[in-house]
């Protein structure tokens, strides 16, 4: 469940854009990012963007499914003008989904089918990219505590709705522990897939750090030498190889 307000995403999510479009407009589309090798500065804002376009589309028509392939995502000619293409689909997108009530049906792909699924989706997706944007020019802004924290319920939440990743173990678990706010899981690695519980308890193995880089740690963002760990770290090797973002 989301522990944010519908508000709160959608004012994080907006705030993000243009903090990507703020960095987009210093760069070319072709620069290389670090954090998503195989698309350049370009192809990560394009992806964004349609995110927004499809998700925004979503909360217009719920509870109806709406195929993304079928959407005008509004792409401009020019790459350069991606950022700020980028930021008229988050305004978009906080405009359609102010106006809607957060626990109205909506489909999702999820564990929640209401509407604040896409605000909570929009603001865990682009924070995430946002640090990838800002870290391919140098030190990124974290992503805040609290946010972070969510991502990562989120992240663990929906996991088994995502048919692209296969986590399935023999009862692993990892154990993270936020440094920097209320934050605790346990996350255990089944037969049937991923489960966790907020709590302390002993793991396999286990990772001290900001929310943020937790988060971080989990998408394969930060290294596991970066951070403070205990136990079997190569259990964290495998995880990253196995969950793509």
């Amino acid at each position: 469940m989301s522990s944010l307000s519908h508000g709160q995403y959608i004012d994080s999510f907006t705030a993000d854009a243009a903090a990507i479009r703020d960095v987009f407009v210093k760069a070319v589309p072709e620069m290389s990012v670090p954090a998503t090798p195989e698309w350049d500065l370009g192809r990560l804002v394009k992806h964004v963007g349609t995110v927004f376009v499809w998700g925004t589309a979503v909360v217009e028509q719920r509870p109806e499914r709406v195929d993304p392939r079928s959407l005008d995502i509004g792409l401009p000619e020019e790459r350069s003008d991606y950022g700020d293409w980028l930021v008229r689909a988050a305004s978009n997108a906080a405009s359609v989904m102010s106006s809607a009530d957060p626990s109205d049906d909506c489909w999702s792909w999820g564990a929640d089918s209401h509407a604040v699924f896409w605000s909570r989706r929009l603001a865990n997706e682009i924070s995430v990219h946002r640090w990838d944007v800002q870290s391919a020019f140098g030190d990124p802004d974290p992503i805040a505590a609290h946010l972070a924290a969510d991502g990562l319920d989120e992240i663990l939440e929906n996991l088994t709705f995502r048919p692209d990743t296969d986590l399935r173990g023999v009862g692993e678990k990892l154990h993270l522990h936020a440094t920097d706010c209320e934050g605790e899981w346990l996350i255990t690695l089944g037969a049937e897939g991923v489960e966790f519980k907020h709590e302390h308890a002993k793991g396999d193995v286990a990772a001290r750090a900001t929310a943020s880089d937790l988060l971080l740690l989990i998408l394969g963002r930060v290294a596991p030498s970066s951070i403070e760990t205990f136990g079997d770290v190569e259990q964290l090797d495998r995880w990253q190889q196995r969950l793509k973002f």
